[in-house]
């Protein structure tokens, strides 16, 4: 099975899923993952965030959504939409439809973000905490931070790897510390400088 086949138009769909005896279409996982496959507006369009451990919506689908994560609301659109479109109606099937698709089509946002960067030549590590914090840039100062970064990013692309080691950044309140770590993990969801959320 292939989460991502090349979407086709919904009356080429339709022609294709599984009929009864009687001429409606099956209702069957089968028919359910044909149209997340291969419908023009579903396709590619559910994944599993590894990040997350939930499925995600990663593309518009024609509904107004505030959250990548799949929702009881998205639920209730893509039933209306697999009924009125191809007369798919059953609840249960459609999920394990879900499912499959999203299994197939996994993704980790951090991981991707990460291999997608393509070094310009710069070192940024050696005079980073200077810049945004006022900090030495002694030898220590860069292989703490380079030591932290490389820790950072092996936990991305290993969970669990043993990194037993901690950037200290000692400074008063305002002078920078935690948006400094804000603006290393990129995006506000990647981040988070409270314990209990940790």
């Amino acid at each position: 099975m292939n989460a991502m086949q090349p979407p086709q138009s919904i009356e080429e769909i339709k022609a294709g899923l599984e009929t009864t005896e009687k001429g409606g279409v099956r209702q069957s996982i089968r028919n359910c993952l044909t149209v997340f496959q291969r419908d023009p507006l579903l396709s590619g369009a559910i994944a599993y965030n590894i990040l997350t451990d939930r499925k995600d919506i990663i593309k518009p689908i024609g509904f107004h959504r505030d959250s990548t994560a799949l929702n009881d609301t998205d639920m209730k659109y893509l039933l209306l939409y697999l009924e009125e479109t191809y007369g798919l109606t059953n609840e249960k099937k459609i999920d394990n439809a879900i499912g499959i698709v999203a299994n197939e089509n996994k993704y980790h946002p951090i991981r991707d973000y990460l291999s997608s960067l393509v070094w310009d030549g710069t070192e940024r590590i050696r005079f980073c905490l200077r810049h945004f914090l006022g900090a030495d840039t002694d030898d220590y100062t860069y292989e703490a931070l380079k030591l932290f970064l490389l820790g950072a990013i092996s936990r991305a692309f290993q969970p669990g790897c043993k990194f037993e080691i901690m950037l200290c950044l000692v400074g008063g309140q305002g002078a920078g510390k935690s948006t400094f770590f804000r603006l290393l993990a990129v995006r506000d969801e990647w981040f988070s400088d409270d314990l209990r959320k940790l």
